[in-house]
């Protein structure tokens, strides 16, 4: 997880709750636009937000007071519910289980049987591992490139920037087959001094890999774009 997103979803307890100033929460908005895993919990926070201020404050007050124990011999009963099968009861639990082998077996024939037929569940051809992309025509010194991945809700983005302004924000787009603009993300390029290298953003889109045609990115004022 790369430190902007990590900033994110710390900040999402304040956005639920409106504590964060208008920059900061565009900010979050932004980035909850491609982000399906932090739209998500964004919005839990946000219901259980709400939740709470409909909380009654002397019920919670209470909350403070000591919680109800287990009534006398509890322990004794579950303890004595734990004990070692016997001789007769281990017999039996054999002969089930050697009597649900055949049935097992019977299920699992046919189903290999389909995979085989059908070419298995997952994916084939180049959409079945990751694509990498690099953008051209660059302003001198900056260089955009990363990688594509298709995932179970989507499409992963990692991007890796170079020689931008530190602290540039940068929007992220897919466009699809029909040429339709989805947003993926934004993130600010962070450049260590000290350690001499970029941090990657990694970024989310629900739209198939296999729809998207290109990767856009607004940094600043400019546009840049790449097959991918």
């Amino acid at each position: 997880m790369s430190p902007e997103h990590r900033e994110i979803r710390e900040s999402l307890g304040s956005w639920a709750m409106g504590h964060l100033d208008p920059e900061e929460r565009e900010l979050v908005d932004l980035h909850l636009e491609g982000c399906a895993e932090c739209r998500n919990e964004a919005e839990s926070l946000k219901r259980t937000g709400a939740m709470l201020a409909l909380a009654d404050p002397a019920v919670i007050g209470s909350l403070s007071e000591p919680l109800p124990r287990p009534s006398p011999g509890f322990d004794e009963r579950v303890m004595a519910e734990l004990h070692d099968p016997g001789p007769d009861e281990a017999r039996r639990d054999r002969r089930r289980w050697w009597m649900a082998v055949p049935a097992i077996g019977a299920v699992t024939a046919p189903a290999v049987a389909l995979i085989l037929a059908f070419g298995g569940g997952g994916h084939s051809g180049s959409d079945a591992g990751v694509r990498t992309f690099a953008f051209s025509s660059l302003p001198p010194g900056v260089s955009i490139d990363g990688a594509v991945e298709p995932k179970a809700t989507g499409t992963g983005i990692e991007v890796n920037v170079n020689g931008m302004r530190p602290g540039t924000l940068c929007r992220v787009y897919v466009r699809t087959a029909s040429g339709k603009l989805e947003p993926a993300g934004t993130f600010r390029y962070r450049y260590s001094a000290e350690e001499h290298e970029s941090y990657p953003a990694t970024l989310s889109t629900a739209w198939d890999l296999s729809e998207i045609n290109q990767l856009v990115i607004k940094a600043g004022d400019r546009i840049f774009e790449t097959d991918v």
